[in-house]
């Protein structure tokens, strides 16, 4: 049986703060903020079967140019070691962010 994650092996900074890359923070208060690389993201995050499942996100809504989006479909997540799976609705993974400095 695989021992539970707590919210703390969560918590913090995932993905690049570099202009036109995925970023996301995860808040010890069940915020979630970031961005997609283009637009901005912010919404709820709660601990439940030893992943992350973002709730209530929204984003805005603006086009830009050669950046890959897909971090706007986030549904849930999972740590792997070091980084964070990102997983749509489906439960298909769409992207990995690495573990922020």
């Amino acid at each position: 049986m695989n021992s539970m994650e707590n919210m703390d092996s969560f918590e913090g900074a995932w993905g690049s703060t570099e202009p036109g890359q995925p970023h996301l923070q995860l808040v010890a208060d069940g915020t979630v903020v970031g961005t997609d690389g283009c637009n901005r993201l912010m919404g709820k995050w709660t601990l439940e079967d030893g992943g992350v499942h973002f709730h209530q996100m929204v984003s805005t809504m603006m086009y830009c140019e050669g950046v890959d989006t897909w971090l706007s479909g986030a549904a849930s997540a999972r740590r792997q070691g070091e980084t964070l799976q990102i997983f749509d609705r489906a439960g298909v993974e769409i992207g990995v962010l690495p573990r922020s400095a």
